[in-house]
């Protein structure tokens, strides 16, 4: 059985991208990520400190979470509205609630690729369906219970070894790729081979991974022409591009390091240092010099026999301090623009009112522009999803949230859409829809469901005479 020894190591290009990676996870994690790396993000004061004079200077310097927030207030703006699936399945809507192999609904898998994609801007998602020889007593009843249905699994940056694109049939496909799986004891390898697609799984031998058998996966008893397998990125390369918050985190670290360049300023202007000139040490009754101690503290005094002997304290100055305040002070409002709407400035600078919706147009703008993209990929993986789900009636759309500003509708807007529908120019669902959407319906309310309630209604309501 032949072995390979490379085949669980990334491309290049992917490598090349780990260091970033996990300084974007470090500091989406916070405080206790990032103090955690030490030297790594927060040189030492003074580059003779011990260990543990470095780790004194490391917990008296402080940490704005700056990247952390702005990720929070970024995905809380896309989910404010839930997300919609608009299929006219009913398989697939009731799979949707449990589409990852684990049993994760739709709208966890969701979120979990919009924070991995603000990280990494590299996330794959991989459609596939288990083989019905590995379960027995299946029926129609029980299959979705024990597990025979489509799913969608997702894998982060790190676990994505290689995307390679060709042309198959004069177009432009992924035609290989290889994801790292069960912490780095197996690679599942995705293959197009003459335009059909297979799998093989290798696992970790104590010499390398060993090969599993090639094998062709149907759906609906044909092999597949394409993989199944979506890269979630902005960018429409198959390598590593800079994320939504790259920019955030890297104002982040410089934020932090220049507190540590403050906190050490500040350590020592707080600490006068006592200095003694002129003292003798004494001897014991041996000769041998006794060390000599000195009390700092409140109220205590020195009293020294010599007579030329000089005490004093050596106090800093900190002249520099106002200019590190500053650059903190100038680092923070940049973050603070990245993320006006989540991160204000504690003073902010007057602005015209023109001047404030430019910003905040443009703000949208690119969050939309983010939203819109990880929405289409989702839209096409739930495609190939629902083609084994219900190959039947697999025709769906899928949308995040892209009103991120909440404001409710006028009620001018209000009657002018009553009367469109009740000229018929509307149906009924879509005038809850405009309603729900437009702040004035609970985003939880079953159109469907009201619809026919209201049917009900009409039909029991007695006859006006």
């Amino acid at each position: 059985m032949p072995i390979e020894i490379n085949i669980n190591e990334p491309t290049p290009a992917i490598r090349a991208a780990y260091a970033r990676w996990a300084k974007n996870r470090a500091f989406l994690d916070g405080e206790e990520a990032v103090k955690a790396q030490g030297k790594v993000y927060l040189p030492a004061a003074n580059p003779e400190d011990t260990d543990a004079e470095y780790r004194a200077h490391l917990e008296r310097t402080g940490f704005l979470p700056a990247a952390s927030k702005i990720a929070q207030g970024l995905s809380g703006l896309i989910f404010r509205k839930r997300a919609q699936l608009n299929s006219g399945s009913a398989r697939v809507q009731t799979l949707s609630q449990l589409i990852t192999p684990s049993g994760e609904s739709l709208d966890d898998l969701a979120e979990w690729v919009v924070r991995e994609t603000m990280i990494t801007n590299f996330t794959g998602l991989l459609v596939d369906h288990p083989e019905r020889e590995a379960f027995t007593g299946l029926s129609a009843a029980n299959e979705i219970e024990k597990g025979y249905r489509p799913r969608i699994a997702g894998y982060s940056g790190e676990t994505i070894l290689e995307v390679t694109p060709g042309l198959v049939r004069n177009s432009r496909q992924i035609v290989r790729v290889r994801l790292l799986e069960n912490d780095g004891a197996a690679v599942r390898e995705l293959m197009l081979n003459d335009g059909v697609y297979q799998v093989r799984l290798w696992t970790r031998t104590d010499g390398g991974f060993a090969p599993g058998p090639v094998k062709t996966p149907t759906r609906n008893g044909a092999p597949l022409s394409e993989i199944p397998f979506v890269l979630v990125s902005t960018s429409d390369k198959l390598v590593p591009t800079p994320s939504i918050l790259q920019h955030s985190v890297d104002l982040n670290l410089q934020h932090y390091r220049v507190e540590g360049l403050l906190t050490s300023v500040l350590y020592f202007l707080s600490a006068p240092i006592p200095v003694v000139r002129g003292l003798k040490p004494q001897t014991d009754d041996a000769g041998k010099e006794i060390p000599i101690k000195l009390n700092v503290a409140p109220g205590a005094a020195w009293i020294f026999p010599e007579p030329d002997t000089v005490a004093e304290y050596l106090e800093f100055k900190g002249q520099g301090a106002s200019v590190i305040e500053n650059k903190l002070k100038n680092i923070k409002d940049e973050l603070s623009t990245i993320g006006h709407s989540i991160l204000a400035p504690e003073k902010p600078a007057p602005e015209a009112a023109e001047t404030q919706m430019l910003r905040r147009a443009a703000e949208n703008a690119t969050l939309a522009g983010f939203t819109r993209t990880i929405s289409r990929k989702l839209e096409k993986v739930l495609r190939q999803f629902a083609l084994w789900a219900d190959p039947t009636n697999a025709d769906l759309t899928y949308s995040l949230n892209t009103d991120f500003l909440p404001q409710q509708m006028t009620p001018q807007e209000m009657t002018a859409l009553m009367g469109m529908w009740q000229a018929g120019a509307i149906t009924h669902e879509t005038l809850l829809f405009a309603l729900r959407d437009g702040e004035i319906l609970s985003p939880a309310l079953d159109i469907e469901g009201e619809i026919e309630r209201t049917k009900m209604e009409a039909a029991d309501r007695p006859t006006v005479l």
